[in-house]
């Protein structure tokens, strides 16, 4: 009959794991293998009535040795008294004996710390290789952190409900994964110091840590479903498109009231805006509303100029939140437009010899009553389209103005400053 049965010790604590198989035995159980690449913690044993003759022992490192040195080990070895009886996992070969005159497989512990070194080397190298792949797989993550701190905070404030329990979950699997590789090593290193000292060392507590670890995974995994399930089901969408400015519940400033009194406009649509209005929001900031405003306008001389008006509104939880989304605005729109100018020098080197993406760009922080306030402005050199863009922070609020055209920026900003105060 074959029984499964819980490992109890951590793979690394082969003392542990030799008290446990010897004491199997004299319980009438035999190792039946060891399970492969599916092992989760339960070993095979069969009932035997001989089974209490039975002792095993544990000969490290055999998965850094060739095929022909481990048959030239099994052969010596069985020439003893000694059946192979397979791989625990990559630190181990497994041996038994019926004989009990037969001598064990190593007679001191120096030289069972020594037959350790490699396999320390090996659990050393094999945890490198996870943290490089951890790095890889956060690699986007990585790269905003350490060059756009601001951007990545904005982006977890205003997709809060999403990024942060995904975010949540992958660093407790990440933390999970290294501290059980990290245990393994410090526990091989634990193992072989006793050993140098002339000792061997004594089983560890009985922990079942890959009863444990499953039971991680699976309260991670039904974590991450039951998210899910709860975004699919109870929160569909976090967005929702506004059909004009007959919605625009914040404080805001419209096309119409920006250009000249003499002048006619013609307002784009959708299509033409490439842009829906959208108001969207999160639990850290429940209010997000981005718009947008264009058209062809016509001055007093008959000279069409393409005018268009942007705007972004987000409401956070309290001033400090709102504090980072305004300077992951600002962030964000220094390196777009820093990329805007690296992709154009490079994508026409020839076309425009001696010109730049823009024949000025200039950022500046303006002393205002507001709590920040951020001014760019550029010109495109190849449509010579001015624009100013205002990115401002009030309490509990971030604001993006985005002009071009013939509007007079700083009259816009003046009406919105306005219209804030007076909601406030």
């Amino acid at each position: 009959m074959i029984v499964k049965k819980w490992l109890p010790y951590p793979i690394w604590d082969f003392a542990g794991i030799e008290h446990w198989l010897n004491e199997q035995a004299q319980k009438g159980y035999l190792l039946n293998g060891w399970p492969g690449w599916s092992f989760i913690g339960r070993v095979p044993f069969r009932t035997d009535p001989d089974a209490p003759r039975t002792r095993y022992r544990l000969d490290p490192g055999v998965d850094l040795i060739g095929e022909l040195e481990l048959q030239n080990r099994i052969s010596s070895y069985q020439e003893a008294g000694w059946r192979y009886e397979g791989k625990a996992g990559k630190l181990y070969a497994i041996y038994s004996c019926d004989d009990p005159q037969s001598p064990d497989l190593y007679n001191d512990a120096f030289s069972m710390a020594l037959a350790m070194k490699r396999q320390r080397k090996r659990v050393w190298f094999s945890l490198f290789l996870l943290i490089l792949w951890l790095g890889a797989a956060f690699w986007d993550e990585w790269v905003l952190l350490f060059t756009r701190p601001a951007s990545l905070l904005m982006s977890m404030i205003l997709r809060s409900d999403t990024l942060l329990p995904i975010y949540a979950l992958m660093v407790i699997l990440a933390l999970s994964v290294i501290s059980t590789n990290l245990g393994v090593f410090c526990g091989i290193y634990r193992t072989q110091s006793i050993l140098k000292r002339g000792e061997w060392p004594s089983p560890g507590r009985r922990s079942y840590p890959e009863l444990r670890s499953l039971a991680l995974v699976l309260l991670a995994t039904l974590a991450a479903v039951g998210f899910f399930l709860t975004l699919l089901w109870f929160n569909p969408s976090n967005s929702r498109r506004l059909s004009g400015p007959e919605e625009w519940a914040f404080p805001h400033v419209t096309l119409e009231e920006l250009i000249p009194a003499s002048a006619q406009i013609r307002l784009y649509n959708n299509q033409e805006l490439l842009h829906y209005d959208e108001l969207s929001w999160s639990a850290l900031a429940p209010e997000q509303y981005n718009v947008v405003q264009g058209g062809e306008v016509t001055l007093s001389d008959g000279t069409k100029t393409d005018t268009r008006l942007s705007q972004e509104h987000v409401r956070a939880l309290s001033p400090a939140l709102a504090r980072l989304v305004y300077e992951g605005r600002v962030e964000e729109h220094r390196h777009s437009l820093e990329q805007y100018r690296k992709n154009w020098e490079e994508n026409t080197p020839f076309i425009h010899d001696h010109t730049n993406a823009f024949d000025f760009l200039q950022e500046e922080s303006l002393p205002s009553v507001l709590d920040g306030l951020t001014r760019f402005t550029y010109q495109y050199s190849d449509t010579k389209a001015a624009h100013t863009v205002y990115i401002g922070l009030v309490g509990d609020r971030m604001f993006v103005l985005n002009c071009s055209g013939v509007i007079d920026a700083d009259t816009a900003l003046s009406l919105l400053l306005e219209r804030l105060e007076a909601e406030s």
